[in-house]
């Protein structure tokens, strides 16, 4: 095998495929990436829980074969190497990296041992709007738990119900939905793991297809290919937590309350916001000496309505709204709270005071 690529070109493909390759243990095979020189250049990565298949055309191939590389290893080698072409050779089991007077020497695997992808000949494809799919994923993904004990709250709810779909996430502290009607998709309920969606986030952008079965979940575009593993678990039923209607909606600036928040944050993560007709009043909440306090302009029918609430959950969701506009809807002091935009809301439980 002997191929000859580009150092920039190479170099932005392994900045992707190091992610998913296994980095602390290299005896193992998923610490190496695959390549297979056919007539375009395939390079795969996988820790066997979700993997990536990336095609390059822009690879000369001028020995075809198929050979397996430490991607850590690979990766630091390209980016040291000049901005200029790179020759990749395979022989008697060593994958030789060479660039003008510079030569490194690296061992391979056994490339048959690599572990498969999934083949889409199983696969239902899933019909969506790809743009709203990951555009939803954004924005709940700070919900999304992590390390949780029940596994399904380790990952993002797709739920198809009646030609809606909902992207649901929950840290037990707070939910998000970002809901799309009119989907055609049939109804389905998937659990998509936090750490793929951290990665598929980063890669797709535009038009993709989405297909899925009971075990993974592929997404393919013109030139990459993702598959990850569904988390197998019952999600909550988040339907019994979003109310049905609120007595009071108060509409925010964006702008202002964000510089509001930030103001308190310096003092106290956690804030008590005090709702009277012509104002919203902000306090630390802090078991020291140091106190901060700052208030804007709002309209309401309240007054002396108080609530308690971790900052980093109205930031979270402020960062994920496009709009200069938000909603603050209210029941009771000491039940959840909704913020909400258009088709994207989070529900959060407030603080004991």
């Amino acid at each position: 095998m002997l191929i000859k690529f580009s150092k920039s070109i190479i170099e932005n493909i392994l900045s992707i495929m190091i992610n998913f390759t296994e980095k602390r243990d290299n005896s193992q095979i998923t610490s190496h990436i695959l390549l297979e020189a056919k007539d375009k250049l395939i390079i795969k990565a996988t820790d066997k829980e979700f993997g990536i298949e990336y095609i390059d055309d822009s690879t000369e191939i001028i020995e075809k074969g198929t050979t397996t590389i430490n991607g850590k290893k690979f990766y630091e080698i390209i980016k040291a190497l000049n901005d200029d072409y790179i020759s990749l050779e395979i022989n008697d089991n060593i994958a030789i990296i060479s660039q003008n007077h510079s030569i490194y020497k690296l061992p391979i695997f056994n490339a048959n041992k690599f572990p498969e992808f999934p083949n889409l000949e199983n696969f239902e494809k899933l019909n969506l709007n790809s743009i709203n799919f990951i555009d939803g994923l954004k924005k709940i993904f700070p919900v999304i738990d992590t390390n949780n004990p029940k596994y399904e709250l380790n990952g993002a709810l797709l739920d198809i119900e009646n030609n809606e779909l909902n992207l649901v996430a929950t840290d037990t502290k707070r939910l998000a939905l970002y809901t799309v009607d009119k989907t055609s998709a049939k109804d389905i309920k998937i659990i998509i793991p936090k750490k793929a969606i951290s990665e598929l986030k980063k890669l797709f952008f535009d038009n993709f297809e989405i297909y899925y079965n009971e075990i993974n979940l592929i997404i393919k575009s013109n030139n990459i290919t993702f598959f990850t593993q569904l988390i197998n678990g019952k999600f909550p039923d988040y339907k019994r937590i979003v109310p049905n209607e609120y007595q009071h909606i108060i509409k925010l600036n964006k702008q202002a309350l964000t510089k509001a928040i930030k103001q308190i944050v310096i003092i106290s993560q956690d804030i008590k916001i005090t709702i009277n007709k012509n104002e919203m009043l902000f306090e630390s909440i802090s078991d020291e000496t140091f106190e901060a306090k700052t208030d804007i302009a709002i309209e309401s029918n309240l007054e002396n309505f108080t609530f308690a609430v971790n900052s980093r959950f109205i930031l979270d969701y402020i960062n994920s709204v496009d709009d200069d506009t938000i909603e603050l809807c209210l029941n009771n002091p000491n039940i959840p709270f909704t913020l909400r935009n258009k088709n994207y809301q989070t529900i959060v439980m407030p603080l004991t005071i």
